[in-house]
């Protein structure tokens, strides 16, 4: 997939990073020539070039991109950026906002998903701090998620039937065992150390899964 992140502050530099390492063609687009030279090196294509400008967009074909994300939290020039990528005729656009007017004007301008990184990681923060022994976790509703969790030690060399049988209102949905994840494993599925195991419930049962019931 093409992606051009417009805007490399902290959030777009690390976007444009890690759209790339998982298989993106990039292309980053800047005005300051320090923070695109520095990325040159870790995308496809890193541009200097002013996002809010409609001309310099269009000499770098960013009609032609599947999916532009508008990075910087700068209002004015989010919102001309916004208007350029309309413009071109850009299908999928997602922004980032800093306030609830930014993404109130981002949504009216067409931005199909508004991140607030600041609001939205501190949200889910909260929720990992309830559920401490995850790895990650995605809250689902207000009390329900689902957690990534390193397996138990007392769990390792067992099968999944015996991990099953030592939870606790939490279900079992899959086990990722390095780059392979094995969804709804078989009861006969032996676990090795170094599993993540993937477990649905809610928050206050997820945090009780490391030491699951007495053995």
């Amino acid at each position: 997939m093409q992606v051009a992140v417009l805007g490399l502050g902290r959030f777009g530099y690390h976007l444009a990073e890690t759209l790339d390492d998982i298989g993106h063609e990039v292309m980053a687009i800047d005005l300051d020539e320090n923070q695109v030279n520095d990325l040159a090196g870790k995308v496809t294509d890193a541009r200097i070039g002013d996002i809010t400008d409609l001309d310099t967009l269009r000499a770098l074909s960013l009609g032609e991109v599947d999916v532009a994300v508008v990075a910087t939290g700068d209002l004015e020039a989010s919102v001309l950026a916004m208007m350029n990528l309309t413009s071109l005729e850009v299908e999928t656009i997602y922004a980032k906002a800093s306030s609830d007017n930014h993404e109130r004007i981002l949504r009216l301008l067409g931005a199909q998903r508004v991140i607030r990184p600041e609001r939205d990681g501190a949200e889910r923060f909260a929720h990992i701090i309830r559920v401490s022994a995850a790895a990650d976790l995605l809250p689902l509703t207000h009390d329900y998620g689902i957690g990534i969790f390193p397996i138990p030690a007392g769990w390792v060399a067992q099968d999944v039937e015996y991990c099953e049988q030592h939870m606790d209102r939490q279900r079992l949905l899959a086990i990722v065992r390095d780059q392979e994840v094995l969804f709804s494993p078989v009861k006969s599925e032996r676990t090795a150390a170094g599993d993540r195991l993937v477990v649905s419930g809610e928050h206050l049962a997820l945090g009780e899964l490391p030491r699951g019931r007495p053995v």
